[in-house]
């Protein structure tokens, strides 16, 4: 579903028609156990039931598996849809395991019948979370401890030797789906003595299967009942080859597929067939740029495709989005391999792909524009990977090209190990040595990933071969920022032998040859060295420095702005400490940015202990906590101990945090966080959670409450008692 991964739950545009049994028996086995799979054969309407099961259920999560196509990215999908982050020691599945004993959720896990080697995953995080509940889809059972299945058929038909009046046979579900669907594009069909006997033939050659039923709909105005009931009789082969054994009702979705295709034009089924080659949707524009040609119209043809129902589209908060059916999908993917054509098309995706690289990639970008790369680059999480798996040798160099252009979606959004998996497996292929440039780029990359994992060993061996082949091919600029980040490893880590020369080389390769960017990372590791060697007035001139170097840089303003901040606190001056931590954290909360938002709080945490505002204090470290937990990092050893002993403080005086009974915990930081003024847009990136879900808490606190507005429920918390 891409963007924000918690992001957002598909809303069905139209009603489910025919399943109120089904439904209503879904409903009872999830709410008398935590494992409901949903097994049908494609094309039976399990996603549109999961989706109906669920509705109105806070804290439900949908997550499509269809872009996985490895069990071991199971867990990791998990993770990313609840908006959990990789940004630390902790391994993601601990992350994802405190989450969901905590937190607990209800999970939608749509199409999971290619990772069937993951059930046991699954039962291993329901065992261990029993807050967690689980609607799985499938086309075969999971065949784990505690499941329960729920077999999702095809609609009834009708018998057409006893064929009811049109009033009763209106009422049969196929015929009810395929009649409301052909209402949509013709407002005055229905149901009568001159049709009624078609319709029904139609349903019963299309087995009642709800997408054949809705993409013969899509063409009645087109052709008439007539021409559509004499391509849904006819006899077609599976997409792929002829096969033995193969049940009637797979051939009669295949055959429904192939006329709806066979019925476009040859610039449509064109595109159709082209789309195949993205993930987990994509843009207007994206389609354009990837499957377009000049004679091709590119809108007005997806247009035509989400007429004829071979194409979803889908309102999300970044904007119209389009996606594919996975079994439409395979269909489409067949037919591009039939022409000859995927070769082509994955490559021009895959240069798609690295022009959003290339995007994340300028570190100088003005604001707007680096936050929209960012966004962006989220939005295509699923693209991306997609074209990081799926190049071939040849095309190894541009797929580590991409891999450390990237380097800044893994870190401040958080995947941190997403990005490792990628340049490790890439930069172990033969090809991986061809561009020294692209390597020492990719290895610098992966390096401080590896470092903001806290391993510092692999991290500084890294580190230590890009920067050896930035001097081999001379590129000094690089050399610059990759021996700051081994300065800044050796900081961190206390080993301070023979760091002072190799910090002060980098800052005068810095000055000669690098960007601005390079000067102020040199400038920035030589500042932590002299604090961890106790000269900290040294450390916040040159962290100044830093800050005027790239202060038109909000990113860059935030990170600089908490080290001030820090050494402030530190020094005492704590009117001067709380202006810039208030800077960092806006920065930060602009910037999307996760793996450093956590210091930023603790740090305020610890000001607003030592300005005697204990409530305040333990809302900022547990804030901090939250995204820690979720981003599966730890404090940093320099902070660990003074916010542990000014929490422990703090909770000497607060006698009791606890939300009020009938208040979750997460609903409860929600509501402080509405009562500072923020938005759900701001709440979301605060909690690391998408702006829908923030809205799904706010909203859920006004029904307790009682409240019509967000300024009651700030009023609600300003009359909370609290303990000083």
């Amino acid at each position: 579903m891409g963007e924000d991964p918690a992001g957002d739950f598909p809303v069905p545009l139209t009603p489910l028609i025919g399943r109120e049994r089904e439904l209503a028996g879904a409903r009872v086995l999830l709410a008398g156990g935590r494992l409901l799979t949903l097994v049908g054969a494609g094309g039976s309407g399990k996603t549109r039931l999961a989706l109906e099961v669920v509705r109105g259920e806070p804290g439900a999560v949908f997550v499509d598996l269809a872009p996985v196509r490895e069990p071991g990215q199971f867990l990791p999908a998990v993770a990313r849809a609840l908006g959990l982050r990789e940004a630390g020691a902790q391994p993601l599945p601990v992350t994802l395991d405190r989450y969901l004993r905590q937190w607990g959720a209800l999970l939608v896990l749509d199409n999971f019948e290619h990772l069937l080697e993951a059930a046991d995953e699954l039962a291993g995080l329901l065992q261990r979370c029993p807050e967690m509940r689980v609607l799985v889809t499938s086309r075969a059972p999971l065949q784990v401890p505690g499941e329960q299945l729920l077999h999702v058929q095809p609609l009834p038909v009708p018998d057409l030797r006893a064929l009811p009046a049109p009033t009763e046979l209106a009422a049969i579900s196929s015929v009810a789906l395929f009649a409301a669907r052909v209402r949509a594009a013709q407002p005055d069909f229905a149901v009568d003595a001159g049709n009624a006997r078609t319709i029904a033939e139609v349903c019963l050659a299309l087995d009642g299967l709800p997408l054949a039923l809705e993409l013969a709909a899509a063409q009645v105005r087109r052709y008439g009942l007539a021409e559509v009931l004499a391509r849904s009789r006819g006899r077609f082969t599976l997409w792929q080859s002829p096969r033995r054994g193969v049940p009637d009702r797979h051939r009669t979705l295949a055959g429904a597929i192939q006329w709806s295709v066979a019925l476009l034009d040859a610039p449509a089924a064109a595109l159709f067939r082209r789309l195949s080659v993205f993930a987990g949707g994509w843009t207007a524009s994206a389609a354009a740029e990837v499957c377009g040609e000049p004679a091709l119209d590119v809108p007005a043809l997806l247009a035509t495709l989400v007429d004829q129902s071979l194409v979803v589209a889908a309102e999300t908060r970044s904007g119209l989005r389009y996606l594919m059916l996975e079994t439409l999908r395979e269909f489409a993917a067949a037919q591009l391999d039939l022409h000859h054509e995927r070769e082509r098309f994955r490559l021009r995706h895959l240069s798609w792909c690295c022009g959003i690289g290339a995007m994340v990639a300028r570190l100088g970008n003005p604001d707007d524009e680096r936050l929209t790369a960012l966004d962006l680059a989220e939005a295509e999480f699923d693209n991306l990977a997609a074209a990081l798996e799926g190049c071939g040798p040849a095309h190894v160099t541009d797929a580590l090209q991409l891999a450390g252009d990237l380097y800044h979606l893994w870190d401040s959004r958080g995947h941190l190990g997403e990005g490792r998996r990628h340049l490790e497996r890439l930069l172990a292929h033969p090809q991986a040595t061809v561009d020294l440039a692209v390597r020492a780029k990719a290895l610098d990359a992966l390096g401080l990933l590896r470092l903001w994992q806290d391993d510092h060993a692999a991290a500084r061996a890294l580190l230590g071969e890009s920067a050896r082949l930035a001097q081999r091919i001379g590129d000094l600029d690089r050399w610059a920022w990759t021996t700051s980040s081994l300065v800044i490893s050796r900081a961190m880590g206390g080993d301070l032998d023979g760091t002072e020369s190799l910090a002060l080389r980098a800052v005068e390769v810095a000055r000669a040859h690098g960007t601005r960017a390079s000067l102020a990372r040199a400038l920035c590791g030589l500042a932590l060295l002299r604090s961890t060697q106790g000269r900290r007035a040294e450390a916040s001139q040159l962290m100044e420095q830093c800050l005027r170097l790239l202060d038109y840089m909000t990113w860059a303003r935030g990170k600089f702005s908490y080290f001030l901040g820090w050494f402030a606190f530190l020094d005492g001056n704590l009117d001067r400490a709380a202006e810039l931590l208030t800077t960092s954290l806006s920065a930060f909360e602009l910037m999307g940015e996760r793996r450093s938002l956590p210091d930023t709080l603790d740090a305020q945490g610890c000001l607003a202990q030592a300005r005697g505002q204990p409530a305040e204090a333990l809302r900022r470290f547990t804030e901090a906590q939250t995204l820690r937990a979720a981003a599966g990092s730890r404090r940093n050893s320099y902070l660990a101990q003074r916010c542990t002993l000014a929490e422990a403080k703090a909770r000497a005086v607060q006698a009791d945090v606890d939300p009020p009974p009938g208040i979750t915990a997460r609903e409860f930081q929600v509501a402080h966080l509405v009562a500072d003024g923020l938005t759900n847009r701001q709440i979301g990136r605060r909690l690391a959670i998408s702006e829908r879900t923030a809205e799904r808490h706010v909203e859920n606190l006004r029904r307790k409450l009682g409240v019509g507005t967000r300024a009651q429920v700030a009023a609600w918390v300003s009359a909370l008692p609290t303990l000083s």
